[in-house]
């Protein structure tokens, strides 16, 4: 499968970039559902968790087709889902109806437009480095939703779901660069052998954990920007200009790749982010609220491209990987949905602790899961 030509990975990237730009704007979107529709915080929260949770699942239900369809028919008919899912969602005013199709768009759509790109990169030879520019291609996503989406008051949910829309229509036309893989995994095999595939799943629980972690600080993060006395253009600004500086970290993990392997920079980068999570609470300079979030997110930016190289090279089968939006997304479901229990309406302390013991736990579980998978690479090229 010639997954490293330019506008194959183009198609990727694009792919991607509709699996995710809900997660993305789940900030924004939040927001809207508070500004525009009335709904309290929680239950905003929890229409994002769920289209989440379909964005997650979809992935699983891909792994018994990938194999069996051609890859370009499920792409057109995941993006003309998100097409019609996001215009259908824009003139929705009630809180049910508009989760329900919610879930269908993450399901039915994102998720399996998600999957197709990490099916795609996973068959690629330059796993590391396609991996990374996946990242930076979401990231620059993520500014353009700060920057360039419209303000809650001005044109409500459409003005977050029809941009959706746009951009799956333009997705539309790449999807004669997407190649069909003569047999699911086949490559996988032929280059990795037999052997368990526990790291790989054990990569995925780290992913899972960090990602629940970051749910739950991410889905509320405009809110809390906006309860610690900054004026809510000026947090969207904020998150525009640190997003746009956190696509170094996706530069910085393709160029360091594995010259100092992988337990050092994930330390280093997992540790930082619990320290700015913890100072993103309390009252806040519109400069100190930018540098924190910045900073998070570059260390946060370096973390995935590890984890998910770690996923692909241990994969015996292609379809671990084809697993790491649902580790990825579920992350983002159950984070929101752990911290939301616990918020009082006396502030957003709660995601902040919801998010930093997830960080810590990932962390005590991926050393001995990278330590464990080094010592079979190197049993591998043992003579």
């Amino acid at each position: 499968m010639a997954t490293d030509k330019p506008t194959t990975l183009i198609a990727a990237l694009l792919l991607s970039c509709v699996g995710v730009f809900a997660i993305m704007a789940g900030p924004i979107m939040t927001e809207v559902l508070v500004a525009a529709l009335g709904l309290p915080a929680d239950a905003a929260g929890q229409i994002f968790a769920v289209e989440a949770l379909g964005t997650a699942l979809a992935p699983l239900a891909a792994t018994l087709w990938m194999g069996r369809v051609k890859w370009r028919n499920a792409a057109i008919f995941a993006l003309l889902v998100v097409v019609a899912g996001n215009v259908v969602s824009s003139y929705q005013t009630t809180a049910g109806a508009l989760t329900a199709l919610r879930f269908a768009v993450g399901f039915l759509g994102q998720g399996t437009a998600f999957t197709l790109a990490i099916g795609i990169i996973s068959g690629s030879a330059q796993k590391d480095r396609n991996f990374a520019f996946l990242i930076a291609a979401q990231v620059v996503l993520g500014v353009l939703c700060f920057l360039v989406l419209p303000f809650p008051k001005d044109a409500g949910v459409g003005g977050v779901l029809l941009p959706l829309a746009g951009l799956a229509l333009l997705t539309l036309a790449t999807v004669g660069w997407i190649p069909q893989p003569a047999a699911p995994g086949a490559g996988h095999q032929a280059a990795a052998g037999g052997g368990s595939a526990g790291p790989a799943f054990m990569a995925l629980a780290v992913m899972l954990i960090w990602c629940t972690g970051l749910g739950a600080i991410w889905a509320f993060v405009k809110l809390i920007g906006s309860s610690g006395g900054i004026d809510p253009a000026q947090v969207g600004l904020a998150l525009g200009i640190s997003t746009g500086v956190a696509t170094t970290g996706a530069l910085a993990a393709s160029w360091l790749a594995d010259r100092i392997g992988r337990i050092i920079p994930v330390t280093v980068a997992l540790l930082v982010q619990v320290a700015m999570i913890f100072l993103l609470q309390g009252q806040m300079s519109f400069l100190q609220f930018a540098v924190t979030a910045a900073i998070f997110q570059i260390f946060w930016n370096l973390t995935g491209p590890y984890l998910m190289g770690t996923i692909a090279l241990s994969d015996n089968t292609g379809k671990v990987s084809l697993l790491i939006p649902t580790a990825q997304i579920g992350g983002f479901f159950l984070g929101p949905v752990i911290a939301g229990q616990f918020l009082t309406g006396q502030g957003f302390g709660p995601a902040n602790t919801v998010a930093i013991i997830c960080c810590l736990a990932a962390l005590a579980l991926f050393i001995p899961t990278a330590l464990r998978l080094n010592k079979r690479l190197a049993g591998q090229v043992a003579p």
